[in-house]
């Protein structure tokens, strides 16, 4: 027995580190790579429910992410997508084309407060968040994005941070992701410190500084300035990393012709390509291809992503938004110029093929004053 006993003592030690290190391999298998999360440069890019059936029309590989938007809990907490649509279709289109899927929770619309409020009590909140991680197996998703905004968050109030923590553990737990959609340069006070430290990267929404709730103010709701505000306020106030922001860009103008109504990118561009290269018609102010250009090497130089609402509002051809940004950021480090197409060789380029890059390509220039690119005796 003394032998035995020395036996035990002697082996103690080798089958402590065993554990731990057993046990460690199996926290880095559940807890996501922080370095690759924070490190690597965001695209993210926001599909609606009503824009499903646009899916094999976007360009998916000039993505990194993909939050479909939104999902709303029932009474007793499970969540239901807008227009009832099954995301499980769209998840594999994600994942086919490299994607992390994400479903984006609540939104700017109109979730209803009364649901949220009783759902994020403390003596609910464990169930309900479970519902959250189990809608997340059941179709695959890669994360959740937390879009939590100035309309309900008056409702939950200090229910907010403890939320997030435990959705943050519970999703970490599985190697998934937490991130959420915040404006750019105000938080509600339900929205703390210990909040945003908790999500993986913050996508900004710099957009609808105005719009139909002030028709009054007209004027751009997505300037360079606003933009440059928003960098400000989370890295030299709210003391964010700033490989953890991710600058948001608008898909669509406002038009504050009565009564103020929104216009898609894809709406704006379809009658004149010209409209591409500005950021205002008339009383209509959206964000052109240079100005897109100009913030996406904002965030190129300062910043770990850029995100948009919402892709399926862009155009599908060579004055794309989306393909601007992909060309700026396959460029190298170097300030980006627009070059025109000149396929007929008479020194004239085409307004409709446009190209971001360092240095003029061959067959390209730096005008767009073809009308018609198929015949060099008409500019």
């Amino acid at each position: 027995m003394e032998l035995m006993t020395h036996i035990r003592d002697y082996l103690k030690p080798f089958i402590l580190i065993q554990f731990i290190l057993l046990f460690s391999c199996d926290m880095k298998n559940k807890m996501p790579d922080a370095d690759v999360e924070n490190t690597e440069f965001k695209i993210v890019g926001y599909l609606s429910g009503g824009s499903f059936d646009k899916i094999d029309h976007l360009e998916l590989d000039k993505l990194t992410h993909l939050n479909l938007a939104f999902a709303n809990p029932d009474n007793n907490g499970k969540l239901i997508f807008s227009y009832n649509r099954d995301v499980k279709e769209i998840v594999e289109k994600g994942h086919a084309a490299g994607l992390k899927v994400f479903i984006s929770l609540a939104g700017g619309g109109t979730p209803d407060t009364s649901i949220w409020s009783a759902l994020l009590q403390p003596e609910r909140m464990p169930a309900f968040v479970k519902h959250i991680l189990d809608y997340v197996d059941d179709n695959n998703l890669d994360g959740v994005d937390v879009d939590i905004e100035g309309n309900l968050l008056p409702y939950i109030g200090d229910t907010y941070t403890p939320f997030v923590l435990e959705l943050r553990d519970a999703l970490h737990a599985k190697g998934k992701g937490i991130t959420t959609a915040l404006g750019a340069t105000w938080l509600h006070e339900s929205v703390t410190q210990q909040s945003l430290e908790a999500y993986d990267f913050i996508n900004v929404m710099v957009y609808d500084k105005t719009g139909p709730w002030r028709p009054q103010d007209v004027g751009p709701h997505a300037p360079i300035s606003y933009a440059e505000e928003a960098i400000a306020f989370w890295i030299n106030e709210k003391k964010i990393p700033s490989e953890h922001i991710v600058l948001g860009m608008p898909f669509y103008g406002w038009d504050f012709s009565h009564p103020v109504r929104s216009r898609t990118y894809r709406q704006i561009i379809r009658d004149n390509p010209e409209h591409a290269y500005t950021d205002q018609m008339d009383s209509l102010y959206y964000n052109g291809i240079p100005t897109i250009v100009h913030k996406t090497q904002m965030a190129k130089n300062k910043l770990g992503g850029v995100m948009f609402w919402e892709i399926s509002q862009d155009t599908i051809h060579e004055l794309s938004l989306l393909r601007a940004v992909h060309q700026t950021l396959e460029a190298d480090s170097c300030l980006v110029s627009t070059f025109y197409k000149d396929s007929d060789g008479d020194g004239f380029g085409d307004p409709t093929k446009p190209l971001q890059a360092c240095q003029r390509p061959l067959g390209y220039v730096t005008n767009r004053g073809d009308s018609n690119d198929t015949n060099p005796e008409i500019q």
